[in-house]
């Protein structure tokens, strides 16, 4: 059976390639999907309206997915999935995290982290980038990236939906 699952997407929707998660949530949103199993751009309000959403499910959610691009993956894929790790930052980078998010930063390190300091994650935590080759004002993705979308769907349906998850791609 498929865990209460929130898949979220997370970026600005109007940086090119840093787009890519919503780009993916918004397909997924399109697509019949077991109940158990919400899609949402967790954008808006940014991770304190995330930290209040998932507070206040119930049921509970079981898992996250949280997915975004970043300039930093360097998987031959153009993507990769881990689970989150758990460990927090210093007190102080968390407070830099907070008061960043309370000012509009949406920066998909930034969700776990101040969720997990408010106690509001579900048990298992994924996190799925995508890797952002451009990265200027724009509303599409570049050729490279929106090439690549229909593959990450498919790894975040798969996750959303797996009854055990399989071991990370990194």
């Amino acid at each position: 059976m498929t865990k209460r699952t929130l898949v979220g997407s997370v970026g600005y929707f109007n940086l090119s390639d840093l787009s890519a998660g919503l780009m993916v949530a918004e397909r997924l949103q399109q697509e019949s999907l077991p109940k158990e199993v919400d899609v949402c751009d967790l954008s808006y309000g940014g991770p304190i309206a995330t930290v209040h959403r998932l507070s206040e499910k119930k049921p509970p959610y079981e898992r996250l997915v949280l997915l975004g691009a970043s300039e930093n993956v360097s998987s031959d894929q153009g993507y990769r999935w881990y689970p989150w790790h758990g460990q927090l930052p210093s007190p102080e980078e968390i407070q830099t995290r907070v008061a960043e998010a309370v000012t509009g930063v949406i920066d998909l390190e930034s969700f776990p982290i101040i969720a997990q300091q408010f106690d509001a994650l579900p048990p298992e935590v994924i996190i799925v980038e995508i890797r952002a080759l451009t990265t200027g004002a724009g509303l599409t993705a570049s050729d490279e990236v929106a090439a690549r979308l229909p593959e990450v769907c498919r790894v975040v349906r798969e996750l959303a939906q797996a009854t055990v998850l399989p071991e990370q791609m990194d």
